[in-house]
């Protein structure tokens, strides 16, 4: 053996055995909090059993909570997020919108919707924020305000909405997230409990994907039906009722989720509320909270309840999920730098010797010492030095207790409040407990190292988070807000955006029950791709409820994209990349060949999508081609090849782009008077 190969076995097994007993280390932690986690679950169980012999929404006991909603571009769902809000159970509840610069309709369908007038009086405060161009509050909803500024990103808006209210507590709270109807009542406990103590409390944070959402609450609990948000739900509850159960356990607590967490406003505005230089800034504020209280010697409690739970979408491809984590594993990275002052002082009690170290060491240090010990096997394998009994050791302190913990998870959903009741869905979790521990953990070390990466290079991007958005039925379909893409992958939308180029995030209204205050500027057709579960209620939509006031659209053609009821319309081509996304319709025999599992055929039947009294052929979402005129019908792809044609159709602000001199846009019965005829 050479010197460099001896040099190079002896920092292979160094690091080996290195790795090894940092794992027994730091699983070791992990068995304890999860541990002292089912502890603390059995005692909020039992609590949770006992009810008041009165109707806690009616109890003048309650605190006062303002509801901070940081609101950027948020045109699409506005309107169903604050009405959401406005329907939840709790006595003293006030709605704060911060509008932070929205470039789209975001200011305007709140003006229309909820009657805002101005409120004639100057701001009171010195706010740590961008500065307020305006602040409203609504003639038909006294507990809704609405603040207008100049754009400063999320924390920013926070504090605006912080130092806007005068409630005692304030939620901080995402628009897109989907609270339960008592979700406020179950998360103010500890003020309850403790009113002089209590600094902050979050609720349980679960996955919505495939979650039946009607009127802004979720009516059924399904598991996603795809792996990749599966094994995000597995991580989710081993994250909530484990880790942040153990750390309240240890009076430990250091992370609320920014979804859902309610804080005291008083103490956040002595701390001087957000900062603006982090991407994490619910893991910030909870720290710095530790920190302030402690250096002033004040006795305080910061606690999880698990009961209370907020609803949220999580990413369905590799792409949005390794964006999202990299900006988490950055945005911890700054906190644990910005925090260091803390770690091992006695004066800051569990914190500072015991929690943030820990946390350092399992969760920054963890994903980059494993990913190094993968590194270390093929170079062990290749220089004849791979220990069987190493190789079996790092596996079982890896993906079996990974398993395990995973497990542990599992248990403590089934016997607590078991949202998943079907002996199925338990099935499926177990086996995304085992399922995540062969690719995707692999994948999220990349992610780590990636983000140590980008921390490095002084990164500060969110980077743009694509949604599909809640739907009302067990698809949980939906349309994707956002910047005018269009994608035909399965679970995804494809939207043709009007003047904010985004589609909302609900389905359209009852015919019954007309929909004033969603304006026509604001919408776009959304292309909905689970046709095999639901072929006669997805497909093609148009979410601008035109119908809601007795006019039926139609396409039809037009020299200028702007003479229909958005900004844009179809033209035909032989290149898709002269559209606004990234694909087209192509008409073929065959529904499979799309992206989705179906398309749309020419009909006239009374079952049809845009029915209308004259008879004329319509648009209709199905699997089937033969149920239309001919015997095609058109797809989505990102292929123009793949239609019987040379090309097909894409959606398109300029004309131009388009074989021919015009296009087709969509308008209203009662607008196509004249020029469009």
């Amino acid at each position: 053996m050479t010197t460099l190969e001896s040099i190079g076995t002896t920092l292979v097994v160094g690091s080996g055995a290195v790795i090894v007993t940092y794992y027994l280390l730091i699983n070791s932690g992990y068995l304890l909090i999860h541990v002292l986690a089912l502890f603390e679950l059995r005692d909020t169980v039992r609590e949770s059993e006992w009810r008041p012999p009165f109707r806690a929404f009616d109890s003048p006991f309650y605190p006062g909570v303002a509801m901070v909603v940081p609101a950027y571009n948020e045109s699409a769902s506005i309107v169903e997020s604050v009405r959401s809000m406005l329907l939840l159970n709790y006595p003293d509840q006030e709605i704060v919108v911060v509008n932070d610069g929205s470039t789209d309709a975001t200011l305007d369908r709140l003006r229309e919707a909820y009657d805002l007038r101005p409120v004639d009086a100057p701001v009171p405060y010195d706010v740590p924020s961008e500065p307020i161009r305006g602040v409203y509050r609504s003639a038909t909803h006294e507990d809704l305000l609405v603040v207008d500024k100049e754009n400063g990103g999320k924390s920013d808006a926070l504090n605006a909405g912080v130092w806007l209210t005068d409630q005692e507590l304030f939620c901080a709270v995402d628009s897109d997230t989907v609270l339960d109807r008592n979700a406020l009542l179950e998360v103010v406990k500890p003020f309850l409990e403790e009113p002089d103590r209590a600094v902050a409390s979050g609720g349980t944070i679960r996955v919505a994907n495939n979650c039946v959402v009607e009127d802004g609450e979720v009516q059924e609990v399904n598991l996603p039906k795809t792996g990749l948000p599966g094994i995000q739900v597995m991580e989710y509850l081993r994250a909530f009722y484990s880790g942040r159960l153990g750390l309240t356990r240890l009076k430990g607590l250091i992370l609320i989720s920014g979804a859902f967490g309610v804080f005291r406003t008083d103490r956040v505005r002595e701390i001087g509320g957000y900062r603006h230089d982090t991407i994490t800034e619910d893991f910030d504020v909870v720290v710095r909270l530790h920190e302030y209280l402690s250096d002033n010697d004040i006795d305080y409690t910061v606690e999880f309840v698990p009961e209370p739970v907020a609803w949220t979408e999580v990413p369905d491809n590799l792409r949005t999920l390794g964006r999202q984590r990299r900006r988490w594993y950055r945005g911890m990275i700054e906190t644990i730098v910005a925090s260091r002052g803390l770690f091992f002082r006695r004066a800051y009690g569990r914190v500072g010797t015991v929690i943030l170290p820990f946390f350092t060491a399992a969760e920054a240090f963890g994903p980059l010492i494993e990913g190094f010990g993968y590194v270390l096997l093929p170079i062990g394998w290749y220089l004849g030095i791979l220990n069987i009994e190493f190789f079996l050791v790092f596996l079982l302190l890896t993906v079996g207790v990974g398993i395990f913990l995973s497990w542990f998870g599992v248990f403590s959903e089934v016997w607590s409040y078991n949202r998943y009741e079907s002996p199925r869905d338990v099935a499926r979790l177990l086996w995304y407990g085992v399922l995540e521990n062969f690719g995707y953990r692999q994948w999220k070390t990349i992610v780590a190292w990636h983000g140590l990466i980008e921390y490095l290079r002084g990164e500060k991007s969110w980077g743009v988070m694509e949604r599909q958005g809640f739907g009302g039925d067990e698809t949980g379909g939906g349309a994707a807000a956002g910047a005018a893409t269009a994608r035909g992958a399965a679970g995804a939308a494809a939207t043709a955006g009007a003047a904010s180029n985004e589609a909302p995030n609900t389905e359209p209204a009852d015919d019954d029950e007309p929909v004033e205050d969603e304006p026509h500027d604001g919408s776009g057709f959304v292309w909905i791709d689970w046709l095999v579960d639901a072929p006669d209620t997805d497909g093609l939509r148009w979410l601008d409820r035109i119908a809601a006031e007795g006019a039926f659209g139609r396409f039809t053609a037009a020299e200028e994209p702007t003479l229909g009821a958005g900004d844009g319309g179809f033209v035909w081509t032989t290149d898709f990349t002269d559209g606004v996304g990234d694909g087209g319709f192509v008409w073929t025999t065959d529904p499979t060949l799309g992206a989705g599992d179906g398309g749309f055929v020419l009909a006239v039947d009374d079952e049809s999508v845009l029915t209308v009294d004259d008879g004329t052929a319509r648009l209709r979402a199905t699997t089937d081609f033969t149920e239309g005129i001919g015997d095609g019908g058109f797809v989505w792809t990102t292929d123009p090849a793949l239609g019987t044609g040379d090309g097909g159709v894409v959606w398109t602000r300029d004309f131009a782009d388009g074989v021919g001199s015009g296009g087709f846009v969509w308008v209203v019965e009662t607008a196509a008077d004249g020029e469009l005829s």
